[in-house]
């Protein structure tokens, strides 16, 4: 794997746990958001579950 692809996976990785931790966070606590829209809460916490888990296969299958 390349060093390109393996920053641009990582650095996406990073962005889609900060977005679900702050819907999570915002679920829980209503800090960032005061719990404006629960529903898109659940739909960035389900993304962002979905973007993680292709980022694991492309890294599995890079090997």
């Amino acid at each position: 794997m390349t060093a390109g692809i393996r920053r641009l996976l990582t650095a996406s990785g990073i962005a889609t746990g900060l977005v679900g931790f702050l819907s999570v966070l915002d679920m829980a606590v209503g800090i960032p958001f005061a719990r404006f829209s629960m529903v898109m809460d659940v739909m960035f916490l389900i993304s962002s579950l979905l973007v993680i888990y292709m980022i694991r296969q492309c890294f599995q299958e890079l090997r």
